[in-house]
């Protein structure tokens, strides 16, 4: 697939991945990024690369409502035919494979923050250039890190 269509792609999944939310989730969905498949001791490359996007829930949803938050997007998943491929139950995480074989997962970080990730490919490597196009910054705090600490207040998930 082209980097292109790798794009429409993700946005389609991480779509899908959240469609059983309700309410939903504010968020922003961050740069796509190729990463080259290698492998062997040589970390020879294999030809091929594939694509990742985040997206950053920005809606504030309590610890307490965790457990709830992931029971809805695993019985979403699992809906869509996606198959449950791992769970941390440590640090909140899960993992899935779409019936077309592209991953997707949640994680919840240490600070509160949410994120849904869904990767597909093969895409063509692509050295001299980002095959996403121009890249477009995305939103930093003060000290440089990437703004993905939820801030939005909502009446179900944040209390």
């Amino acid at each position: 697939m082209t980097p292109e269509q790798a794009v429409q792609v993700l946005d389609a999944l991480l779509d899908e991945a959240m469609s059983a939310i309700r309410p939903p989730l504010r968020y922003w969905d961050g740069w796509p990024r190729s990463t080259e498949q290698t492998a062997g001791p040589d970390n020879h490359s294999l030809g091929h690369a594939v694509a990742t996007r985040d997206r950053y829930v920005m809606t504030r949803v309590a610890p307490s409502k965790y457990g709830a938050l992931l029971g809805v997007t695993e019985r979403g998943w699992q809906a869509l035919g996606y198959r449950i491929t791992a769970v941390n139950p440590r640090q909140p995480a899960m993992f899935a494979a779409t019936p077309a074989g592209y991953g997707v997962c949640v994680l919840i970080g240490a600070a509160g923050n949410i994120t849904f990730q869904a990767t597909v490919g093969p895409i063509p490597v692509i050295r001299d250039r980002d095959p996403f196009g121009p890249y477009v910054p995305e939103p930093t705090l003060p000290n440089g890190n990437l703004d993905i600490i939820p801030r939005y207040e909502d009446p179900f998930w944040s209390h």
